[in-house]
This record gives C-alpha cells, sequence and structure tokens, in this order.
C-alpha cells in the first residue's frame, strides 16, 4: 500500500466541526462483562513463566498438587513422594513429578499516537478509545488470575502507563489508568517496540494494540523475529474503523466531509498536518480499496512469517460478544 495513499484516507480527517467526545472509559466495563472475563485466561503459549506462584503452569517440576508425570527414583528424590500403587504393579520405585504454578508476565502496548485519536462516525468509539476497552479487558483478565501485568501507552516515544502490578486488588487502579490516558502524538511503532522489550530481560505475553499506521507492515518483521528469537510470545491486535478498510463506508465518509467546488474534499494529515484536497471518485475508491487489501494482506502475513498472532478488530464489533470470541479463536484467550 502507497505511502500517501494510506495517509490521505486512512489516517486523515475532513475539515469539519469536531464530533461529540466519546462515552468515558469509567462506564465500559458492567458486571455482566467482567462475569465473562472471569471465566477466561490469557493463553501463555510457549512461554516459560518463572517467579512467584500465579495460575499458569510451568515447564519447571515441583512439588504443588497438580500431577505431571512420573520418573524413576534416585538417590536424593524425597521418599515421600514414591509412588507406592506403582511400585506394587510394576516391582519398581518411581516418583511423582507435578507442576508448579508460575506468574505469566502480561505487557499491554497501546498505540496513543493521534491517528488512534479518529472515528469515521460520531457515534462510534475512536480507535484510541477502542483500544483501551480492549486493554482493559485483557488487563483484567492477567490481574484476574494472577499474571504480572504492565499497561504503556506509545506514541513518538514511550508513555508513563500502569504497572508492574499483579493481583486483583489492581484492577480498578489499572481501569482508571486508562482512563486518564491521552493522545500522545505521532507514531514511533518500531522504535517503541524495540525500546520496550530491550528494556526488560524476561520474556513473557506481548499484546499489541495498534492501527498500524506508522510506515509498512514489513518494517515491523525486524522487531517481531526479535522478540521471537528472545522468547516472546507477540499478539498484533489490529484495531481499524470501518471508514478505513471499506470502500463504501470510506466513501459515505468523504461525500459527507465534501466542503469545497465539484464535491471535493480536504483532508488533513492525523499526526503532522498535511493537507491534501480530493475528490471521491469510484475509481479512486476502487484503487484504495485494492491496497488496503494488500496492506492488511501483508501485515497478517508478516505476522504469520515471525509466529506472531494476528488479530484485526473493527471498532463498529461490540467488546463483550464478537471481539471476545475473536480473540479465543485466535488463542489470545481462552
Amino acid at each position: 500500500m502507497t505511502g500517501s495513499l494510506r495517509e490521505t484516507l486512512a489516517r486523515a480527517v475532513p475539515r469539519r466541526s469536531p464530533s461529540p467526545p466519546p462515552p468515558a472509559a469509567a462506564t465500559l466495563f458492567d458486571e455482566a462483562l467482567l462475569g465473562r472475563l472471569r471465566q477466561m485466561s490469557l493463553l501463555s503459549g510457549q512461554i516459560r513463566t518463572e517467579g512467584i506462584v500465579g495460575e499458569h503452569r510451568s515447564r519447571r517440576r515441583g512439588s504443588s498438587p497438580e500431577f505431571a508425570d512420573f520418573k524413576s527414583y534416585s538417590q536424593g528424590d524425597d521418599f515421600r513422594r514414591i509412588d507406592w500403587n506403582t511400585y506394587a504393579r510394576l516391582g519398581g520405585l518411581f516418583v511423582r513429578l507435578s507442576e508448579v504454578t508460575t506468574e505469566l508476565g502480561v505487557h499491554v502496548l497501546l498505540d496513543a499516537s493521534d491517528s488512534m485519536d479518529w472515528r469515521g462516525d460520531p457515534n462510534a468509539p475512536t480507535k484510541f478509545d477502542y483500544g483501551r476497552r480492549l486493554a482493559g479487558a485483557l488487563g483484567y483478565l492477567a490481574l484476574w488470575h494472577f499474571d504480572r501485568l504492565m499497561v504503556t501507552p506509545f506514541g513518538d516515544a514511550l508513555g508513563h502507563g500502569f504497572g508492574p502490578a499483579q493481583g486483583r486488588s489492581h484492577a480498578v487502579p489499572m481501569l482508571r489508568t486508562l482512563e486518564r490516558m491521552a493522545p500522545l502524538g505521532g507514531t514511533a511503532l518500531v522504535d517503541a517496540v524495540d525500546r520496550y522489550l530491550h528494556a526488560r530481560r524476561r520474556p513473557g505475553v506481548l499484546l499489541l494494540i495498534t492501527d498500524l499506521l506508522a510506515g509498512e507492515p514489513d518494517d515491523l518483521r525486524a522487531s517481531l523475529r526479535d522478540a521471537r528469537a528472545r522468547g516472546w510470545q507477540v499478539a498484533l491486535l489490529h484495531v481499524l474503523d470501518e471508514a478505513e478498510v471499506a470502500p463504501v463506508f470510506a466513501g459515505a465518509y468523504l461525500g459527507a466531509g465534501a466542503d469545497q467546488p465539484g464535491g471535493a474534499v480536504e483532508l488533513i494529515e492525523a499526526e503532522t498536518g498535511r493537507r491534501l484536497l480530493l475528490s471521491p471518485t469510484d475509481g479512486l475508491l476502487e484503487r484504495y480499496g485494492e491496497a488496503v487489501a494488500a496492506w492488511l494482506d501483508g501485515a497478517e502475513a508478516v505476522c504469520a512469517d515471525e509466529g506472531a498472532i494476528y488479530v484485526r478488530l473493527l471498532t463498529s464489533w461490540p467488546l463483550d460478544e464478537v471481539v471476545l470470541r475473536t480473540l479465543r479463536e485466535a488463542g489470545v484467550v481462552g
């Protein structure tokens, strides 16, 4: 997808009156949704979880009640863990092994750039508002299961966020932190991801919530490859507005903003302020649709090549139904 086309339509806004403010983040979660979240957990995949006790199984073996396997008895093993029923059947000494349950490091990186603070429908949430809701749901899951959580916004640089924290008592402070978060300006996606990962010794699960409007999808390839090599499991949660990805909605949005002779519309690039005057003809919208499709396919292909989970989410999708089901199908939650 060409940079100019993406900038003019996917990140740009027509010059018109500002839309009403989005609903407050404090009202985003009701007890019904929280009840559903408590029945789920984040999936750790092949991550080696270590540290203090949590609710995820580790590949280390220990003395917890959760049975894992047998091994032949050897000198120095705890004789209290000898399985005498197995001895009676097989005539050999075997020791019961069990899983050690430990914490999972959950890191939510939330795109807080100005391109996220946009919506094509004044009655819909902005991508940033939707991303905060999503971060809140995933953060609640992590805290409910005693995982170690960090939520960090980024724009041109990493911002101040929440955590590290562990335990259910931190759920309300986490949601309040998300409520207070504000857009941070431009985007430096690759640099933010690299800086964040390289500042941490222990790998974990990285949940990257972004609209990916910062360069081309292939620019992220090296960062995802490095994360996988260092033991991180990455899920890229691609948040989009229908007016960005569907030509019919893009045409309706641009047509509503036309304020120039001949139905032309002036677009203002959300992060740089650059302006462009164009007429949303059928031919232009068709080319735009083809470019967007290629861009989305490229993002999904890069994630597949580098072992990252890719999930595409539209802000029109209800969080408590479609999104959670989509995340379950993708293997992010279970």
